[in-house]
């Protein structure tokens, strides 16, 4: 079967800060590239969630022309492609964004997004991507797959009482944490450079 390398799609693969600046400038919110510092902004003004999911269905759709290749997530598939690994990517994403977002088509728009980037050479078959609606079919998904390692920027995804033991979690963009289950990782690189360090 090979190695099975798994990536999350959202603010793992897709760098969403530009989209972020441009979503903050459109509703005069002042200057923010981070999207979990908007998160926390939003919800601040609004406890029941309504500012934030309003601007993650724009982030997630109109967004998506601002949006890029996290960086060094492509060399890093390229690596991965070279030493005969198959890469999946899993992704908690709903069809739409809920009725008062426009119903707007997200996984589609995904799709879209990954075949006009750099991406489309890695992730070619339809097997390889996998939507999925909750967070728990997520990681039963990651789990069915046999996933050898995955990649996520949701430390909560690790933390799935159902998330398989047998897979090796990397936190990305995450210099430290207290959890010797999950390995942080600040870069791709970091990924790469643990991968080549790993007893054979």
């Amino acid at each position: 079967m090979g190695v099975r390398f798994g990536f999350d799609l959202d603010n793992t693969l897709i760098d969403y800060s530009a989209s972020v600046v441009e979503y903050c400038k459109q509703q005069k919110l002042g200057y923010c590239s981070d999207i979990r510092k908007l998160k926390k902004y939003l919800y601040e003004l609004d406890a029941l969630g309504y500012l934030w999911q309003r601007a993650q269905g724009w982030l997630y759709t109109e967004g998506l022309k601002f949006a890029k290749e996290s960086e060094g997530s492509v060399s890093f598939c390229e690596f991965l492609t070279s030493i005969n690994y198959k890469l999946f990517i899993v992704s908690h994403k709903t069809l739409y964004t809920p009725e008062f977002c426009g119903k707007k088509p997200l996984r589609r728009l995904a799709m879209n997004w990954i075949e006009n980037s750099n991406f489309k050479t890695y992730f070619r078959e339809p097997h390889q991507i996998c939507f999925e609606s909750t967070r728990e079919l997520k990681v039963n998904r990651i789990r069915d797959l046999s996933l050898n390692y995955f990649v996520d920027d949701l430390k909560d995804v690790f933390l799935e009482n159902e998330f398989p033991c047998g897979t090796k979690k990397f936190l990305i963009f995450e210099k430290d944490l207290q959890d010797l289950q999950i390995n942080c990782a600040p870069t791709f690189r970091h990924i790469k450079e643990h991968l080549l360090n790993e007893p054979k």
